[in-house]
């Protein structure tokens, strides 16, 4: 037994060896711990799923049924999907070489670091709403898929983009298969379908399809990758590909109960947010505490209340004056309502306090009195009170201190 265990813990050592110091890998010990934590998922979307079928068999045509259940099927999907996300970036690392298993590259950690903190959060909503008829969420819908990590203009490695696609496909299954379990229940009733629901079953239609072409451009894409015959850009079209394609599986797992997310320019209303007037903003003063509402939800995480964070966090309100001004208020509800309607989408945060999202936009908007084009990136710079916006913003892998 002794020189069983003695062998076992050199195979343990020169395997650690190979993955942090040959490959520069990081222990997966966290994310792991993080996916043993959601075995609840499946439990809890059974449950919802036995509700909607004793609506429908009570009588209540499916359309009023999934309404009845919008908010807890939109949040289980979205935790689920997150969930199959990870799972499949640790797959596919773990196929490419099995000596790392147990390991990850930086990025893909953090990248899926990223996704596990927002999966006990789609939870507590989701159970929250199961329980409650009342329910109305306190933020915006649809749900955007990340935050979404990227270390400057360095590639992902290619087995990043197998898991990207192994997710996508899968969550792919899922939004056709479930888009069909609607239309089935529709095309099943002896009543007359409103013409709204047979509108919203085609766009749900259209949008998949949308959603495949993007999964095909970004696989097409990654085969190259693998391969060795793309260049940097090429590279860099695969990822985003596969993310679009990923977020628009992950909407469309929503939309089926919620058609309030695919009608273009409208937004979904959010209880507790209201949008308003221009002319209506005023000065705000605010206490340091404050900052972290306008911080990005993995730096509230990963940040608040440790002694770098508190501590970037008072210098910047000190910097401000302790004032919100009203033009950020402004941004802040605009930016809010653009999310809401699709017109852009959280990728990042910025590594200096106040460590706020940075989003991308799908087409050109007005925000704030700025117009940023489509396709770029723009965040609050608080230290200017302005807009700050680009095709690309540099990345890093770390927070930082405000050198400004």
């Amino acid at each position: 037994m002794q020189a069983k265990s003695f062998l076992g813990e050199q195979r343990g050592a020169v395997r650690h060896f190979y993955a942090t110091v040959i490959r520069g890998e990081v222990s997966d010990a966290n994310i792991q711990g993080y996916l043993r934590a959601t075995s609840q998922i499946e439990e809890i979307w059974q449950q919802i799923d036995d509700r909607l079928a004793a609506l429908i068999a009570q009588g209540v045509t499916p359309w009023e049924a999934y309404a009845q259940l919008r908010y807890p099927l939109a949040f289980i999907r979205a935790a689920r999907t997150l969930q199959v996300f990870v799972k499949e970036l640790l797959a596919a690392d773990a196929t490419f070489d099995p000596q790392t298993e147990g390991y990850l590259p930086h990025i893909t950690y953090d990248q899926a670091n990223a996704l596990c903190q927002q999966i006990q959060p789609a939870l507590h909503y989701t159970l929250a709403a199961l329980n409650d008829p009342a329910f109305v969420p306190d933020i915006p819908m649809p749900l955007v898929l990340g935050p979404r990590v990227e270390y400057g203009e360095q590639p992902c490695p290619v087995t990043h983009l197998q898991g990207m696609i192994g997710a996508a496909r899968e969550v792919r299954e899922w939004a056709a298969g479930l888009i069909a379990q609607y239309t089935n229940a529709v095309n099943g009733v002896t009543v007359a379908v409103p013409e709204e629901i047979s509108t919203h079953i085609k766009a749900l239609q259209g949008r998949l399809a949308q959603a495949d072409s993007q999964l095909r451009f970004g696989t097409d894409f990654a085969g190259q990758v693998s391969q060795g015959q793309a260049t940097p850009e090429m590279h860099m079209q695969a990822e985003n590909s596969l993310w679009d394609a990923l977020q628009s599986y992950f909407l469309l797992n929503q939309a089926v109960a919620l058609p309030e997310v695919l009608r273009p320019g409208q937004p979904f209303p959010a209880v507790n947010h209201q949008v308003t007037a221009p002319g209506f903003y005023q000065d705000m003063r605010i206490s340091p505490d404050d900052l972290w509402r306008v911080a990005a939800p993995t730096a509230r995480s990963e940040l608040r209340g440790t002694e770098f964070g508190t501590s970037e966090m008072r210098e910047m309100w000190q910097k401000m004056g302790g004032i919100l001004t009203a033009r950020v208020q402004q941004y802040l509800n605009e930016v809010e309502a653009a999310v809401a309607r699709g017109d852009a989408y959280p990728i990042a945060a910025m590594a200096n306090c106040p460590f706020e999202p940075i989003y991308r936009t799908r087409r050109p908007l007005d925000i704030a009195g700025m117009t940023v084009p489509a396709d770029d990136e723009f965040h609050w710079n608080f230290h200017h009170d302005d807009i700050e916006f680009t095709r690309r913003f540099g990345r890093t892998g770390s927070w930082q201190e405000c050198t400004e």
